[in-house]
């Protein structure tokens, strides 16, 4: 018995160095790509395109970060992306927190209908609803605007499906205990529901601005004039026909990157907990 106890054992420890290694393998899989461009980002452009590849720079030239500031339009891009992402996440914690509301705290026919929508919308790729949501912008006369970044993307299906299952787990007893101090609906929401709602708001504020931040299609249909174009397209327009300069197309990717991380190192703990509550009931 011992024996076998033993191989187990070792069986065991055998699969989880295994497992390891495999997991180690992957990791460096996805760093692999994010080191070169941190390490490019601070290289001269002829370090960057010489054969055999140079790990380590000659020089380190912290002007690649602030040349295309100077130089291109940069400034402005990394301005519109601020801009648009933070009212985008804003909008959408507060109109689908409301929606969540509606569909948790009230009564009444077609919720469940509508709740249904809903998760069938989720289910719709976004490369079937860009044409004619594109063709909505340009009749209201919103490309080449802030309406048209912000606006069609506000109010995500994902965003009122993630309050609605936290919210479902906030018992009623707190919007009746409102209602009988004389609270109105929106001040028992806002007062009441809304403070509950921290951890989830937050995972949701780290989903919503980091797929805006990153977004590419959409500013990319609606922004046509430089003045608009978000950093995301301004990395996409930085290569050139002829000519591609890699060193600041590398700075500016890190660039790019950094807000996100930022924001994650942030709310992570809200992250975790909002993963952790949102249940599936209802």
């Amino acid at each position: 018995m011992l024996k076998k106890i033993r191989k187990s054992k070792k069986t065991e420890k055998v699969i989880e160095g295994m497992l390891f290694i495999v997991a180690a393998i992957i990791a460096l899989m996805f760093l692999f790509p994010m080191v070169y461009t941190v390490i490019s980002s601070l290289k001269p452009l002829e370090d960057i395109t010489s054969v055999p590849m140079r790990w380590i720079p000659r020089e380190i030239r912290l002007r690649n970060f602030i040349e295309p500031f100077i130089e291109k339009n940069f400034g402005i891009y990394f301005f519109n992306s601020a801009l648009v992402t933070t009212t985008v996440t804003f909008l959408s914690l507060f109109f689908c927190s409301l929606a969540g509301y509606s569909l948790t705290k009230f009564d009444y026919k077609g919720k469940n209908f509508f709740f249904i929508l809903v998760l069938m919308t989720m289910m719709v790729p976004i490369e079937i609803t860009i044409v004619p949501l594109a063709i909505i912008v340009r009749k209201l006369g919103w490309m080449n605007s802030y309406p048209g970044l912000i606006v069609p993307v506000a109010i995500t299906p994902f965003g009122i499906f993630w309050m609605r299952q936290f919210m479902i787990t906030i018992p009623k007893d707190y919007a009746e205990a409102g209602r009988i101090d004389g609270l109105s609906e929106f001040g028992i929401f806002m007062k009441l529901i809304l403070p509950l709602c921290k951890p989830a708001l937050g995972a949701l504020a780290i989903f919503t601005f980091m797929g805006n931040w990153n977004s590419l299609i959409w500013p990319l249909i609606v922004a046509s004039k430089d003045q608009y174009r978000t950093i995301t397209v301004g990395l996409v327009a930085f290569e050139g026909e002829f000519f591609t300069p890699y060193n600041h197309l590398f700075a500016m990717s890190v660039v790019a990157v950094l807000p996100t991380l930022v924001i994650f190192l942030i709310l992570r703990t809200k992250l975790i907990k909002g993963l952790a509550m949102v249940g599936i009931k209802g």
